[in-house]
């Protein structure tokens, strides 16, 4: 390992200060939450548009999302990357009728499509994608003036924003 990548990895990001002022994990704390806030939002408007018939919300999907506690350091001969992650915890995990553990954030972001005698009953068998997910990304990359990339990751698909 070259001195200058050794030297890399071993960077206080707390200590590195921007132009504006903030260092650079402050910078990247102040975007994630403003990440998480713009997808709540727009986990809102899922709810807001259909009260389920059979079952009552537990809204454990609003607790679940968090933002990491460190600051990611990536160095590589391409170059640096600072990253720190958004996830959804167990909150979003819920059992289904097969006895899997399913992401309930992912399935209501993607849709899903079950097989047997429930495959067309809406909303049970299955459910287009609300996409809530991908649209927070793109109501954050709207409300700041400088957003950061951002990486989602579904079911090994990297999509970059």
């Amino acid at each position: 390992m070259s001195n200058l990548t050794k030297q890399l990895k071993q960077l206080d990001v707390s200590k590195l200060k921007l132009k504006n002022g903030n260092t650079v994990e402050k910078e990247l704390r102040q975007h994630a939450s403003i990440l998480a806030d713009c997808i709540m939002k727009e986990l809102d408007k899922v709810y807001d548009e259909r009260e389920p018939a059979v079952y009552k919300r537990t809204y454990g999907l609003y607790d679940a999302l968090y933002i990491d506690n460190f600051v990611q350091v990536i160095v590589s001969s391409a170059g640096a990357n600072l990253s720190i992650g958004l996830h959804f915890d167990d909150g979003a995990m819920k059992t289904n009728f097969n006895g899997e553990e399913v992401n309930t954030a992912i399935l209501l972001n993607e849709g899903w499509q079950t097989k047997g005698r429930f495959r067309n009953v809406p909303y049970f068998g299955y459910r287009k994608g609300t996409h809530f997910i991908d649209k927070g990304i793109e109501r954050y990359k709207i409300s700041v003036s400088n957003p950061f990339t951002v990486r989602f990751t579904v079911n090994d698909e990297v999509r970059v924003y």
